[in-house]
């Protein structure tokens, strides 16, 4: 199951596949900012510091994924114009990470974690080789995940990570009037000022042919907008 980070590399390269994406919340999103770099749920938790629940948190712990750092090889909000449901907040690196010294395990899983059934082994649940990669992962791939197993160490930012893009809801607070994409934007700001990383520009993502914006505001809830876009 473990796969050689360089090998992978060059054959995203060969895919045109030039950069890897994780989606987040505002809040987990400050938490990485602060540390400079990725970290693991279970790191986070170990560490004390702040991160929002995710649907998907007992199952990374049953299916012993709670300790890695997952990426995808496509923006997903703009491969399915909708909101990414992990997070408004997208760090954007370049594939090149994968060359980095001191990188964890690396693992690529055929499916993304939360479809696991109790039943399936490890040879289903990840890919054996490169071979099994290059006869059915294509530009674009969603199902897919790159996993850096096992890691309680920061994955740091510099000097892979070329964009931090945030969602725009376009949704009010009803009891401030404050939008919610503004409040998310200032918080980012600040914590990006005041952790020296004003190198790595913060996008707010244009989405004027999405479904994202609808969704926000009439499927997502103001209790899960609270907790993805502020702190």
């Amino acid at each position: 199951m473990k796969l050689d980070p360089i090998e992978i590399l060059r054959f995203l390269r060969s895919e045109n596949i030039d950069f890897l994406y994780h989606a987040n919340t505002v809040s987990t999103a400050c938490t990485f900012i602060e540390q400079g770099g990725l970290l693991s749920r279970g790191a986070v938790e170990n560490h004390g510091l702040n991160q929002t629940p995710q649907t998907s948190d007992d199952l990374d712990k049953q299916y012993n994924v709670w300790n890695d750092i997952f990426f995808d090889s496509s923006d997903l909000h703009e491969r399915f114009n909708r909101q990414n449901h992990y997070g408004p907040v997208l760090f954007k690196f370049d594939v090149e990470i994968l060359a980095s010294p001191n990188l964890p395990e690396l693992w690529i899983t055929k499916d993304n974690p939360i479809r696991w059934t109790p039943n399936q082994t490890n040879n289903d649940r990840y890919f054996q080789d490169i071979g099994q990669i290059q006869d059915i992962y294509h530009h674009g791939s969603y199902k897919e995940m790159i996993t850096l197993r096992f890691t309680q160490n920061i994955l740091p930012f510099q000097p892979y990570l070329q964009e931090i893009i945030l969602d725009n809801p376009s949704v009010k607070m009803k009891d401030s009037g404050l939008s919610f994409g503004t409040e998310a934007e200032r918080i980012l700001a600040e914590n990006i000022q005041n952790n020296n990383i004003n190198n790595i520009p913060l996008t707010i993502r244009d989405c004027s042919n999405c479904y994202c914006k609808g969704n926000y505001l009439n499927q997502v809830g103001v209790p899960r907008l609270k907790e993805a876009f502020l702190i």
